[in-house]
């Protein structure tokens, strides 16, 4: 587990087997995680230090969200999309934003992504998590973002108070917010007339 805070840590993602970073905040009352990954043996890192543990899915994908019955999970936030792919008994849909108080300000939010529908992202205090929201789709045997989703992502960056942006699979991970809002905006700008996706060639 790596520390980025006094309250926030997050277990490393890794390819084989594929699993997501887990974000981990320890609130007063509560652990939160945001993601799950896929390897159920995470689980043991949390388990037993005394408070109930919720998790907000940041979208469908199973290297997100297969090892969420080892978290023995209180709570699960999840978009309306990704309960269609996982279930759970005390599943909390989110349509829009939710603020939560635990020692730490949490706040889940709906994130337009071209990459993954239904996504959420969670800030919590000076760092947001937001999972796999700004990669690309492919499309055709092209990478590419949709010039509309983007901007309505980049609007939603632009409204969060964190300084720092965490992006899944990422080796660096931790970026600043002007960094990342800053990248985006440059794409965005490549956008033709008529066109309803940007390509990247990358």
């Amino acid at each position: 587990m790596i520390s980025l805070s006094e309250s926030v840590s997050y277990i490393r993602a890794c390819e084989e087997p594929l699993s997501a970073d887990i974000g981990v905040i320890f609130g007063e009352k509560n652990i939160w995680l945001y993601d799950a990954g896929s390897i159920p043996e995470n689980a043991g890192h949390l388990i037993g230090l005394g408070k109930p543990l919720n998790c907000v899915l940041s979208h469908f994908h199973p290297d997100h969200t297969s090892a969420l019955s080892a978290f023995q999970a209180k709570n699960v936030y999840l978009s309306p999309y990704t309960h269609r792919y996982v279930q759970h008994e005390r599943a909390v849909e989110v349509t829009e934003d939710i603020y939560i108080t635990d020692g730490v300000r949490l706040h889940i939010f709906p994130m337009p992504s071209t990459h993954s529908k239904g996504s959420l992202g969670l800030e919590a205090g000076n760092f947001a998590f937001l999972g796999d929201a700004l990669y690309t789709a492919q499309k055709g045997g092209r990478r590419v973002f949709n010039s509309g989703t983007l901007l309505e992502g980049i609007k939603k960056l632009r409204s969060l108070n964190a300084e720092y942006f965490l992006l899944s699979h990422d080796e660096k991970f931790v970026y600043s917010a002007e960094e990342v809002i800053g990248g985006l905006e440059r794409i965005y700008s490549l956008r033709k007339k008529n066109e309803p996706y940007i390509e990247i060639n990358m």
